[in-house]
This record gives structure tokens, C-alpha cells and sequence, in this order.
């Protein structure tokens, strides 16, 4: 096992596209919400060479101006108090006029994403000068960019025909160790820069986003933290911030009382939120089963919430029979028996989390959550897995020809390891296979 990581480990670091020169996606709430979350780091930098440490993250703006208020950065020694500003583009500081707005005056940090091509100064209508840091500068906030790697055999298809099931299936132990290492990091980074209790809520949140609605059900647990969320006034401000309740059709019967509930305690809230209300483009609607529509993944955040003070337990627990007992137990009144506000209700209630929803909580959030704590999870390699999904799907195109082999065990374990070597090399490389080395590293491995 050890010869393998080794192996892996050198064909990573040798003859791949380099993170920094990998696009970033043009998406600015997308990073913003990435930043806020700790997981680019808080120790940078400046472009101009000096240290700084980010000391508190802030808040979100809930008004015109900075995306993130009443943050702290330390720079030369002392603390500095005041707003941070994120954008893609060094340049969008001048193109969004920010240098002749007041209320960027008080702007401690600008944060740029891509590394650009001449040096900008940021400033403020004051003519301050605002410290500047590069994100692609650091290599804390490298991350896989592109979404899908085209579905079809790649190079590595010959040498993995060739290898044993007991060298698959350790060269997939591996890779899935290496996955669950990779989510602990990025856990910690973000408990370092929110604490447990949020770090915690939030990644839980997101896991619930499913693939296509991660970014918004962050950007929810950010603004709406678990404490909040479990009251009246915090609930009608998830499903309100979410966009959910803004010319919504009237619905009849239950969800009638339902939607009146939360529009009573919205409305009071809406004007100074609705810098924060996501549009309907945000939300990714299209081929999502019923039972898995947003709405009912928020209803879900509320149970959730709600009983925060069982579900961190369990998850500190690392049995996933405990998680699934608590989580699969959760309820609430309306959400429990309805997909959306128009759907009929259901006789008898859906659970709001299933097994294969616990099962990537699990693998996502409790297992990295143990070895950020320093416990070596126990049993992990024996979770039978679910059914594979579109990602998995097209890996098994990419590195079998089509469905994946029979005689891999069907364990968590194996769909784990297999998107990770998904990410570290299927979405990294950018000429179709042919600077690759994970093939090489499949054909040095015992057949």
C-alpha cells in the first residue's frame, strides 16, 4: 500500500498542467462565498511583498457596497479594521467605480482572484491605497476548475484492463485516503476561520445542495447560521434570501398556511436583506427528483437546525449508524409531507434525508471531521455504496470503456476513490490524455 501512495504521489507532482496556470470559473458570488468560508487560507501575501493575516473574516454586506463588513486583517504589525472587497479582476476595482464610491472608503482588503497581466492599484475616493492580495498567488486556493471531463475512454484505458482486482483495489484505497485528507483540510481551514459549530453546519448544508446547488445552500448557511435558522424568523429568512418566496404563486390548502407563515415573518426582514435575495438563475431546477427539489433540502436545513444540539453529536461520533439514525429521524411538519409548495401531499411522510444522502455526509463531512480531530475513522473501507451517479458514470467511461468491472467491491471506498482520481487527473489534464501519468502510473503496478 505504501509503494502505491508513493507511486501516486510522484505521478502527481510530475508532468501535469500546473493549478496556477488552470482557469478560474466567472463566477464572483462563487468565490466570494469560497473566500468567506476559509478555504482560500487567512495567511497571504500583498502584492507589493508584505505579510498579512486575515483575523476575522467579517460578515456578509447585507447593503449597497463591500461584499464582506466589520473584518480585521493584520498588516505590518497592526490590526486593521474595516470592509473586504472580492473581485475576479484587479481591474474591476476602476470598471465598477469603487475608487469614486463612499462607501468603499472603509475597504481593508482587496481580494482578486486572477493574476493580472499589469499591476492595479486600488484606492479609495480619499486616494488610499488598498493592500491587495492575488488568490492564484496561493496555493490555498487551488481547486479543480473544470466541471465534466469529456465522457469517453482515456489513455489509461489498456493498462487498467490489465491490472488485478487486489491492485485496483488498493491503488482505489489510496486515492480515497487521499480524498478524505484533501476534505479535511479544507474542513479545517474553514474551522479555523468560523469554529467548529459553523464549519460544521455549513459543509453539512452544502453536502445538501447535491452537485448542481452546492454554491447556493452555501451561500444560506453563511448568511443564516444554524442558531437563526431554527427559529421562525430564521427559517422564512433561508426560504426568502433563497429567492423562494418572491412573487410566489398562491398555493392552496396547507401550503397556502405554509407560504403565509413564512411570507409574515419575511416581509418585516426583505428590505434589509434584499442585497443578499438569490435570482432564480442561481438555483439549478432541471432533472432533480421531486423529493430532492431545494425547497425540501431547505425544509431539511431547518430540521436540521433545529436539532443542532443531537445532529453535532453525532457527527462527532464517527458511526455511521448513530448519523443515519439521527438524521434519518429528522422531520419537520410541512416538509415532510410535500415536494413544493403546489405538489400534493403525500399520506404518509418522505424522510427528509435518505441512506444514500447520510451516506455522503458521511464520507463528505464526518470521516475528514475525524482526522481533523485526529481520530483514525474506524471501519470506513466496509460501507457498502450507493448506486453510482452522473459524475461516477462518467468516469467508468473515461478509465473502463463503459460500467465499472464486477469484481470491484461494491463499497464506498471505491466510488470515493475513483472521483478522486477523477479530479487529480482526469480534470487536470487539458490535451486529451496525452501529458497524463496516471496511466504510466497504472502500468507500473502489479498486474
Amino acid at each position: 500500500m505504501k509503494t502505491i501512495a508513493r507511486a501516486y504521489a510522484a505521478a502527481l507532482s510530475s508532468g501535469r498542467t500546473s493549478l496556477q496556470e488552470t482557469p478560474p470559473p466567472e463566477n464572483e458570488l462563487a468565490w466570494q462565498a469560497r473566500w468567506f468560508s476559509g478555504a482560500c487560507g487567512r495567511t497571504f501575501t500583498t502584492t507589493d511583498g508584505r505579510p498579512l493575516e486575515v483575523t476575522d473574516f467579517g460578515e456578509w454586506n447585507r447593503e449597497a457596497g463591500p461584499d464582506f463588513a466589520r473584518a480585521c486583517i493584520r498588516l505590518d504589525g497592526e490590526e486593521r479594521h474595516g470592509a473586504i472587497e472580492v473581485d475576479l479582476d484587479a481591474a474591476g476595482w476602476e470598471q465598477h467605480r469603487h475608487a469614486t464610491n463612499a462607501d468603499y472608503e472603509n475597504v481593508a482588503l482587496h481580494v482578486i482572484v486572477q493574476r493580472p497581466a499589469r499591476r492595479h492599484f486600488s484606492r479609495t475616493a480619499s486616494h488610499r491605497e488598498v493592500p491587495q492580495i492575488c488568490l492564484a498567488d496561493h496555493p490555498g486556493s487551488a481547486a479543480e476548475w473544470e466541471p465534466q471531463a469529456p465522457s469517453r475512454p482515456g489513455r489509461c484505458l489498456a493498462p487498467l484492463r490489465t491490472l488485478s482486482p487486489a491492485s485496483l483495489a488498493e491503488l482505489l484505497t489510496v486515492a480515497a485516503r487521499r480524498r478524505l485528507e484533501r476534505k479535511s483540510q479544507i474542513l479545517a481551514a474553514m474551522i479555523t476561520a468560523h469554529g467548529e459549530d459553523h464549519a460544521l453546519y455549513e459543509a453539512l448544508a452544502v453536502t445538501l445542495g447535491y452537485k448542481n446547488n452546492q454554491l447556493p445552500f452555501r451561500l444560506l448557511a453563511q448568511r443564516v447560521p444554524a442558531r437563526l435558522a431554527a427559529t421562525p424568523r430564521g427559517e422564512a429568512l433561508l426560504f426568502g434570501l433563497a429567492g423562494f418566496l418572491e412573487k410566489p404563486e398562491p398555493p392552496a390548502g396547507l401550503a397556502r398556511q405554509q407560504a403565509a407563515v413564512l411570507w409574515r415573518n419575511w416581509w418585516k426582514q426583505r428590505a434589509a436583506h434584499q442585497h443578499g435575495i438569490l435570482g432564480r438563475q442561481a438555483w439549478q431546477l432541471s432533472g432533480v427528483r421531486p423529493a430532492n427539489h431545494p425547497l425540501r433540502r431547505l425544509g431539511a436545513l431547518v430540521a436540521v437546525a433545529r436539532r443542532w444540539k443531537t445532529v453535532r453529536p453525532a457527527l462527532e461520533s464517527g458511526q455511521f449508524s448513530r448519523l443515519q439514525q439521527t438524521l434519518g429521524n429528522l422531520e419537520h411538519p410541512f416538509w415532510s409531507h410535500h415536494s413544493t409548495f403546489h405538489s400534493p401531499r403525500r399520506p404518509t411522510p418522505l424522510a427528509l434525508l435518505g441512506t444514500d444522502r447520510i451516506r455522503e455526509i458521511y464520507a463528505n463531512l464526518m470521516l475528514p471531521f475525524a482526522l481533523v480531530r485526529g481520530v483514525e475513522p474506524a471501519g470506513w473501507q466496509d460501507l457498502p455504496a450507493g448506486p453510482p451517479n452522473a459524475t461516477l458514470r462518467v468516469v467508468a467511461a473515461r478509465l473502463f470503456g463503459g460500467t465499472l468491472p464486477t469484481a470491484l467491491p461494491r463499497k464506498l471506498f471505491v466510488h470515493q476513490g475513483l472521483l478522486q482520481i477523477y479530479a487529480d487527473f482526469c480534470l487536470r489534464d487539458h490535451g486529451e490524455c496525452a501529458r497524463c501519468q496516471f496511466p504510466g502510473l497504472v502500468g507500473r503496478l502489479p498486474a
